[in-house]
């Protein structure tokens, strides 16, 4: 018990201590909720890994998988030896990896698939392995999802199968 609890404020500290985490599950910003079954701060590899039933909100996004590894970026001028932060800084979020049973729900979509990534440098995610999106009554199925957040721009490959999509014109635009 007494290490779950440090390993939550040494998440807490990863966290507050990264200074502004540009990296968004929800456009609105704000405060990022985490629970997980088990989590470790590997402060050398600027990485934090969540297991077990990991359910990620802020605003009206949410993110839920099995597992999920938060990668953040080297401190400008914090490196210490062997590259480590000092003082138990991260920096920024620059990517967020969801395996496993990863559903991402906002009020306009919702999405699902074995594997995402949230890239912040190109502000895409991509989705894979049996992928699933859903917007109002419209549906659509393959094997890899790219979201072009900035661009509004998806794109759905069929891998080795197709594309499938199921499109309501009666659905609301």
């Amino acid at each position: 018990m007494a290490l779950l609890k440090a390993a939550g404020m040494v998440l807490a500290l990863a966290i507050g201590l990264a200074g502004p985490a540009l990296a968004q599950i929800s456009s609105e910003g704000g405060p990022i909720y985490i629970n997980s079954e088990r989590t470790e701060s590997l402060e050398r590899e600027r990485r934090v890994l969540l297991t077990g039933n990991v359910d990620i909100r802020q605003g009206d996004a949410r993110l839920r998988a099995d597992r999920v590894t938060i990668h953040f970026a080297a401190r400008e001028g914090a490196a210490g030896a062997a590259g480590a932060s000092i003082a138990g800084g991260f920096g920024q979020i620059e990517r967020i990896v969801a395996e496993g049973s990863v559903y991402y729900v906002t009020p306009e979509l919702k999405a699902k698939g074995d594997r995402g990534v949230y890239e912040l440098a190109n502000d895409t995610i991509v989705m894979t392995g049996n992928v699933a999106l859903m917007r109002d009554r419209d549906v659509a199925e393959g094997e890899r999802l790219r979201m072009e957040i900035a661009n509004r721009r998806t794109t759905l490959e069929g891998g080795s199968g197709r594309a499938r999509m199921v499109i309501d014109p009666s659905s609301s635009p």
